[in-house]
């Protein structure tokens, strides 16, 4: 079953971000099988045509091939959840209508 992660920053933590990004990356790398779709929220007027510098990312949005303890896992133990990083995160499971994934 797919399940969908939203994690939104705390305010005023883009330097923080900035120091975790690289322990964050390294850290998902078990688990990019399991990612179906992947991102960065960002703060509005980002451009995202290309690279994005990690200091305009609010939060992200991830969906998992993965049963919901595995995400809980994730979440838990991700460094940028070890350091207080987010105000909010929800995890649900999640159902793709668009596009029709039977086509």
């Amino acid at each position: 079953m797919r399940h969908v992660l939203v994690r939104r920053d705390r305010p005023g933590r883009a330097e923080q971000r900035l120091r975790l990004q690289p322990a964050h990356a390294a850290y998902q790398q078990p688990f990019l099988e399991m990612i179906v779709y992947g991102g960065g929220l960002v703060r509005e007027g980002t451009d995202t045509s290309g690279d994005v510098d990690i200091r305009d990312v609010t939060g992200n949005v991830v969906v998992f091939e993965a049963d919901r303890e595995t995400v809980e896992d994730f979440h838990r133990n991700d460094p940028y959840t070890l350091e207080d990083m987010f105000e909010f995160a929800i995890i649900e499971p999640i159902w793709q209508r668009m596009p029709d994934p039977n086509t």
